[in-house]
């Protein structure tokens, strides 16, 4: 089955019949996926359709399923369960309402941005090369978070989830993070190097893969050390990877981390998986051979650059019927309904097949109609079954 899905946030459903909502949805807007935040970042959400109170805030990074017991036998890392499903069942409703009104359920799945975890286990966050920890980011390399993110992956595909949505299986850089970032530097084409992760993990990796580290983080130590004294930088991120020595060497390491993670998910799960191009750390043409499909967002009112961010994906992969295109449907990026016709035009001239529309308990719910004109604007040009 061909895409045509939205984001939905599991307190959207709480406080409502999810029969209805999900009934709604696939007959009256035309949705045939839905892809429920099974796990994610603590969050503050202003929520339009809310029925009470009006804004949702999460100050921790949970899970909101509860996973079976066999999940905690196979990872240390123990995440919160939101206080919101510890006594209601979520999940299993929202699997059941999809399965009967003909829609597929996908679990989006935010993996290692996760501020509680990264506070719990300090040992298993990245950490960049003068030794800061960002908490909010676990490390892919660490063995436990490893362990997490495979067990996590079958605990959803237990839970009757069709397709696991793939956010955050990545490297994270600095600035991402939980707290109001005060920055009077600009990094510039130096940035990459204040990302990068040298936690133990990553150092061993390197090590095996025959990198003189110390070498490696004295040099990126001494590029951020003029960065940093300076304010800025003339030098390009091309310029860096010429002059420091086992930098592309370090990158590519980092990349076959996160595919080797990918393909143990792969092996472990029979489910479909849908990659998430953010992050960093990420090889897109390796990512898309393991991922059944990868997904990138078009948040923009200009169908020009629409087409050009397609067509650039597009090249990386053996087949446009493997990329889905994500679309806002309100704020800059959608002001009106003709600008989400435009842009979802400008795709479906270029032969996208899959769609994904964000997010149903964020939008003002008079755009649910411009929803369901796209989706019939999708429809008419036949590439649905």
């Amino acid at each position: 089955m061909r895409q045509k899905a939205m984001w939905i946030y599991p307190w959207d459903l709480m406080e409502v019949n999810i029969d209805d909502v999900v009934s709604h949805l696939a007959e009256e807007i035309g949705i045939n996926t839905l892809s429920l935040a099974t796990a994610y970042h603590s969050v503050e959400h202003l929520r339009p359709l809310a029925i009470g109170e009006k804004v949702f805030r999460s100050p921790k990074a949970s899970l909101y399923f509860q996973p079976r017991s066999d999940f905690y036998r196979q990872t240390r890392l123990e995440p919160n369960i939101h206080s919101l499903v510890q006594d209601v069942s979520i999940l299993p409703r929202f699997v059941s309402s999809c399965r009967s009104s003909g829609i597929k359920p996908k679990s989006w799945t935010v993996y290692l941005h996760n501020s509680y975890l990264g506070t719990q286990y300090p040992d298993c966050v990245q950490q960049n090369v003068y030794g800061d920890h960002y908490t909010y980011a676990l490390c892919p390399a660490n063995p436990d978070v490893r362990a997490y993110a495979i067990a996590l992956s079958e605990a959803l595909q237990n839970q009757g989830m069709e397709i696991i949505e793939i956010e955050s299986l990545s490297y994270m850089g600095f600035g991402h993070a939980h707290y109001h970032s005060k920055l009077g530097v600009d990094f510039g084409g130096a940035k990459p190097l204040f990302d990068l992760c040298f936690c133990t993990a990553c150092r061993q990796r390197s090590q095996q893969a025959n990198i003189d580290v110390p070498s490696l983080m004295a040099n990126v130590r001494k590029a951020l050390d003029l960065v940093l004294s300076q304010g800025r930088t003339d030098l390009s991120w091309d310029d860096y990877l010429s002059q420091i020595t086992n930098l592309t060497d370090y990158i590519q390491m980092q990349e076959q981390v996160v595919q080797s993670l990918l393909l143990e998910i792969s092996e472990t799960v029979s489910c479909e998986l849908n990659f998430i191009l953010m992050g960093t750390g990420l090889n897109a043409p390796k990512i898309a051979e393991i991922s059944d499909k990868v997904e990138i967002l078009a948040y923009t009112a200009n169908p020009a650059q629409v087409t050009r961010v397609v067509e650039s994906r597009m090249k990386e992969l053996t087949s446009v019927d493997q990329l889905v295109v994500g679309y806002s449907v309100y704020g800059a990026s959608t002001p009106n309904a003709e600008t989400l016709e435009q842009t979802v035009g400008a795709a479906i001239e270029i032969g996208v097949k899959h769609f994904s529309f964000y997010n149903y308990g964020i939008m003002p719910p008079s755009h649910l109609a411009w929803l369901k004109q796209a989706i019939q604007q999708i429809d008419a040009v036949g590439i649905y079954p």
